[in-house]
């Protein structure tokens, strides 16, 4: 958006007038800000054991095949898991990553539900890879609410992979010091501090589902 400012009278020839711009300017690399973006959505499919990747790259062929104009990234949630091999160890390589959820597929667009059901609702149902599309209820709600999927967010911190955190013990108290769970101690229902992992509750369509995640405790008080 451009205001004037000011002009500079050049007599009877012409008047030079001042104008400024006050929309954001964005250098190379940089994201427009979420007030200038389009709303997204996150749609689950369960799919078959070992058909992730699969699913993820039939998926956005069929979806660009039809040339709308919309976007779309299939992801699968990872998260951080302690390895235990010395060897890898000593090389500095002690996590390593696995999915957060077994068999599901994650599906980020700004395509809206009902464009998505209209479209894609036959090929879901004749994948022989794709079990079915998660919704809540009897409804056609198929989007993840916002809610869910900022906590997922949240954790995630733009990475898609839930990385270790870091704590210790005081008492019956979890006090989380690093990682996506500061501040989260409460989703935490078990401690495996042999394994440095943790298993917490997180919400999805309604239910709760639990989840291994990376924790390593390094105190007890």
């Amino acid at each position: 958006m451009w205001r004037l400012v000011g002009y500079i009278s050049a007599g009877a020839v012409a008047d030079i007038y001042v104008l400024i711009c006050e929309s954001p300017v964005l250098r190379i690399g940089e994201a427009y800000p979420k007030t200038m973006s389009k709303q997204t959505y996150w749609y689950i499919l369960y799919v078959h054991a070992n058909k992730e990747q699969r699913v993820i790259n039939d998926f956005k062929q069929a979806f660009y095949k039809r040339e709308l104009p919309y976007f779309i990234e299939p992801f699968c949630p990872e998260s951080e898991y302690y390895y235990r091999n010395k060897k890898e160890r000593n090389f500095g390589r002690v996590y390593r990553k696995r999915p957060l959820f077994s068999g599901y597929v994650f599906l980020e667009t700004d395509m809206p539900q009902e464009e998505f059901l209209q479209e894609f609702a036959d090929y879901i149902y004749k994948s022989e890879d794709i079990i079915r599309l998660l919704k809540y209820g009897n409804t056609n709600i198929i989007a993840l609410a916002e809610d869910e999927k900022t906590k997922f967010e949240y954790l995630f911190k733009g990475k898609r992979c839930l990385g270790h955190s870091v704590g210790f013990i005081e008492g019956d108290k979890i006090v989380i010091t690093a990682g996506p769970l500061v501040g989260r101690e409460g989703l935490i229902t078990h401690i495996n501090r042999h394994n440095r992992n943790a298993t917490i509750q997180v919400n999805m369509f309604g239910g709760r589902t639990e989840v291994k995640v990376a924790l390593e405790i390094v105190d007890k008080k």
